[in-house]
């Protein structure tokens, strides 16, 4: 097992998302832009994630991590 792998497991600094279904997972981002039951946009490094959906509600809200219910309909990422 490599040392980057093992130091990125123990502490991420990538932003992630996992989508499954009727729940959607993000660690590591840096700033919640709008929070809506419709959509919701994430700042992560250098890029801009628009999710777009129906009945987002925050099951858990932690240091740069957020678990969403609801159903995904479109996924936008916008680097900048």
């Amino acid at each position: 097992m490599s040392y980057n792998y093992l130091r990125n497991f123990l502490d991420p600094i990538d932003f992630h998302i996992d989508i499954y279904s009727k729940m959607i997972h993000i660690t590591n981002y840096e700033k919640i832009l709008t929070l809506g039951s419709n959509k919701i946009i994430i700042k992560a490094k250098s890029r801009k994630i628009t999710l777009e959906g129906r009945d987002f509600s925050l099951k858990k809200l932690a240091d740069r991590e957020l678990l969403i219910l609801g159903s995904l309909n479109n996924l936008e990422i916008k680097y900048e």
